[in-house]
């Protein structure tokens, strides 16, 4: 025998109790408003997941009533690869852009309250102060290379340290070299720093003993350092690359470092 319709209004299978009216045409219209609402969220969503990390940071910590002190933060969350990660995810997930940046923005002040935020790097500014008394009426383009060359002998200085010498053994391990590096590299007191280090390594031609160590890197150490760093094209006279900004870096770097008798 046919089976009678149950009484009511019909309501299919799975439908939430939000979107079930008392009659068919109430049930439509919460169907219909629902699905307005998810292509709301939906026109929201970007295309490309580099628009998450497009902040509006003045305006998005105006609007939250965050801290001042957060915007510098979201600014540079343009180029930062875990930005990148969390806007893929994003993406995937079809979540609004504002979804994900104001999430974000929260959360670094919450951070910022609970003091684990580091101020804000300028690193233009930090370089600047890193410029040569020697370089300071030099063109910019040299200015800029004699600023990076004063780095680089930085950098190069503790990789050296961190390669095994002829007994297998290195001055410094490689996760201390690598830590110096992430560190101190990006300020200018903490290149001027690794400076200091080094004119205490090559004085007397073999380094005072660093952290209590007892062995430090010889003067020959120093000079294999810098033998590496003549042979590139820019501190070669003649060649098309050749840049003098560097070439005097590494002639007052030879007269500097290397202990004289």
């Amino acid at each position: 025998p046919p089976v009678d319709p149950p009484a009511g209004p019909y309501r299919p299978q799975g439908l939430p109790d939000t979107m079930f009216g008392k009659d068919d045409r109430e049930t439509m219209d919460k169907m219909a408003s629902a699905l307005a609402g998810y292509r709301q969220r939906d026109s929201a969503v970007p295309d490309k997941a580099d628009a998450y990390a497009s902040f509006d940071a003045d305006k998005l910590v105006t609007d939250l009533k965050l801290d001042a002190a957060v915007a510098p933060h979201l600014k540079g969350l343009v180029n930062d690869p875990i930005m990148k990660a969390v806007g893929d995810y994003a993406l995937q997930n079809k979540v609004p852009a504002g979804t994900v940046q104001g999430i974000v923005a929260i959360a670094y002040a919450e951070a910022q309250k609970a003091g684990v935020l580091e101020p804000p790097l300028d690193v233009a500014a930090e370089k600047a102060k890193l410029l040569p008394e020697t370089a300071k009426a030099l063109p910019k383009q040299q200015q800029d290379a004699a600023i990076e060359a004063r780095m680089q002998l930085n950098e190069d200085f503790i990789k050296l340290l961190m390669k095994p010498g002829a007994d297998g053994k290195s001055e410094i391990s490689k996760e201390v070299g690598e830590n110096a590096l992430l560190m101190l590299m990006d300020t200018a007191d903490g290149n001027k720093f690794l400076e200091w280090v080094r004119d205490v390594a090559t004085s007397s031609g073999r380094a005072a003993p660093i952290g209590g160590g007892q062995s430090g890197a010889s003067a020959d150490t120093i000079r294999a350092q810098l033998r590496e760093r003549s042979k590139a094209p820019e501190v070669t006279v003649g060649h098309r690359l050749f840049d003098r900004a560097k070439w005097d870096a590494l002639q007052e770097d030879y007269k500097r470092l290397i202990p004289q008798k």
